[in-house]
């Protein structure tokens, strides 16, 4: 079936929000728009509710240095408890994201119905930044990295958690299965000399932190990740979806053989991001035809290594490479859509899952 990453180029929160229901019937996602305002920016749109939060030249910074912090942080806690341990709405709804802040969640939870009465929905699909990408880019008031303080990054951690079941906690009604993904595409850079004093360890725990409380609410954790990320560390994670870049960088995902058979032994599932997104010259000009070849030939990179074909087609789930609110033009992030909805479509029919 057909899923999406969740940005578009588009200002207009209504038509923005009737393409992807359109485009990804079965598994629609609420649209954030990178575009419209500064706050839809995945560095600030999930950071509403962090303790010491101050706005600072269109630029987000935690300062740890106000005298009112230590009373920020504690009355912090105290709703992180409440809303995880005890199941208050009240203080789950301090992390609400706010329509300044995500205009498409709004737009998604009103355009639902119709979409679910007129169309076979098998699941909803939220995301929010991940721990690691948002720890590494939210600084403090001195311009440090606040992953890099241990309790600026349980923090962030358990903000992320929050702003996760938040989102659940609104589309639960419909009845449907949930899914939340994390985008991390900060985690390309995980390894190198950036981020070289942040241990494996630290990041498997906290993306598990934050995948066992989407866990424990029933729903299904995915993540996003861009380019030649290791995967074998998100492999050795909880997370039920790995969504990769299977247009530019398929031979990535294969690197690690003994992981991924653990992760689909698990049960989990691969997110082929074949759609591209992050060249307008390819999103112009690519047809089906050219990217199921593409698509085809990463599939047998993968049954060469002893994979079941079958067992790669059950489990994938088909995506753009990346967020189209990006590089694209509204033009080509439709015809981008179009593509992810037709692929989708004539993959099915091919292997009989239609």
């Amino acid at each position: 079936m057909a899923a999406t990453i969740g940005s578009v180029p588009h200002m207009d929160a209504k038509r923005g929000t009737k393409l992807i229901l359109e485009s990804t019937p079965e598994i629609p996602a609420w649209v954030q728009f990178p575009k419209r305002a500064l706050h839809e920016n995945m560095m600030i749109q999930f950071t509403e509710g962090l303790p010491g939060l101050v706005e600072r030249e269109e630029r987000i910074v935690l300062d740890t240095s106000s005298a009112s912090f230590v009373d920020q942080l504690t009355g912090f806690y105290d709703r992180y408890l409440a809303a995880t341990d005890a199941g208050d709405a009240a203080a789950l709804e301090h992390f609400a994201i706010s329509e300044d802040y995500a205009a498409g969640f709004r737009e998604y939870l009103s355009q639902l119905p119709h979409h679910i009465e007129t169309h076979d929905v098998f699941m909803l699909k939220g995301q929010v930044t991940g721990p690691f990408t948002l720890g590494t880019n939210l600084l403090d008031q001195d311009g440090r990295c606040s992953y890099y303080d241990d309790q600026l990054r349980d923090v962030i951690v358990k903000s992320v958690e929050l702003k996760a079941l938040w989102q659940m906690s609104r589309l639960r009604k419909f009845g449907l299965p949930l899914m939340v993904f994390l985008d991390e595409p900060a985690l390309l850079g995980f390894g190198s000399q950036t981020f070289i004093t942040i241990s494996r360890e630290d990041v498997i725990t906290d993306i598990n932190a934050v995948a066992n409380s989407i866990h424990k609410r029933g729903g299904l954790a995915g993540v996003h990740c861009e380019a030649n990320t290791d995967w074998s560390l998100l492999m050795e994670t909880e997370l039920d979806v790995l969504d990769f870049d299977a247009y530019d960088h398929m031979q990535s995902i294969t690197l690690y053989p003994a992981e991924l058979r653990t992760f689909l032994d698990r049960g989990g599932w691969l997110g082929w991001g074949i759609i591209p997104t992050l060249d307008k010259e390819a999103a112009a000009s690519e047809t089906i035809p050219s990217l199921m070849a593409r698509f085809d030939e990463g599939v047998e990179m993968l049954v060469s290594k002893g994979f079941d074909r079958e067992l790669l087609m059950r489990r994938a789930l088909i995506t753009p490479s990346c967020g189209a609110g990006g590089v694209l033009t509204e033009e080509l992030a439709e015809r981008v859509f179009d593509l992810l909805k037709e692929f989708s479509l004539v993959l099915r029919q091919r292997e009989g899952f239609a």
